[in-house]
């Protein structure tokens, strides 16, 4: 009986023993797998987008303030300046972009337009949230010839200044890729620089879609 025992109570041990190295090696494999994790707001990241829409203009009043109502592409490049810390409602982080657009009048004066900013966004952003809400504002340069119909006080050069502010809700689909709605105010003007310069206000919206790395 003893000799039977021996046998029984060694293959015992060394199935304890197994187990216990499959569950070391499981929670090794675990611990790997929560290093590589990241977050696409951890400072650092950076974030292409694409997006669509359309700017409507204000204060249309006649002919010396036509309307002036365009259809854009807005390409963008972001780069992440901190990481997201704190708790309260208002913890997220500064994010940097560079955009380039480009639209096609479609009423109003004018074939198209397009231009560069440079944006400064701030992304309010909670633990294990998907929904990202943010402000940004730019400032820019944008070209037109809308300027070569001279009726029109509100543009005078071909080249002008691009002010803007806006307000976006990014929802994240996975690690790398999101989706986001935003609402804009766009300024274009030339600082006196000529003899028009009522200047173009503008607002409207974006849709599009955003792939870090």
């Amino acid at each position: 009986m003893k000799s039977t025992f021996k046998p029984l109570i060694l293959c015992g041990l060394l199935a304890v023993a197994a187990v216990q190295a499959a569950h070391a090696g499981k929670e090794v494999i675990d611990t790997k797998t929560e290093a590589v994790l990241f977050s696409p707001f951890d400072r650092g990241m950076r974030e292409f987008q694409i997006s669509a829409g359309a700017l409507f203009s204000l204060n249309n009043r006649g002919e010396k303030r036509p309307t002036i109502d365009d259809v854009d592409l807005s390409l963008r490049l972001g780069w992440m300046l901190n990481t997201p810390s704190g708790e309260s409602c208002l913890r997220g982080n500064f994010e940097f972009l560079a955009e380039a657009f480009g639209g096609a009048v479609v009423d109003g004066p004018g074939d198209g337009l397009g231009g560069i900013t440079l944006l400064l966004r701030y992304n309010f952003v909670q633990p294990a949230t998907r929904w990202v809400p943010y402000f940004q504002v730019g400032a820019g340069g944008v070209y037109s010839n809308i300027y070569e119909d001279h009726v029109q006080r509100l543009i005078g050069r071909s080249v002008e200044f691009n002010l803007q502010a806006g307000l976006g809700l990014r929802y994240i689909c996975s690690e790398r890729c999101s989706v986001f709605v935003e609402a804009d105010y766009r300024h274009i003007s030339n600082a006196d620089t000529a003899d028009r310069n009522l200047g173009l206000n503008s607002i409207g919206g974006l849709i599009g879609a955003g792939f870090s790395f």
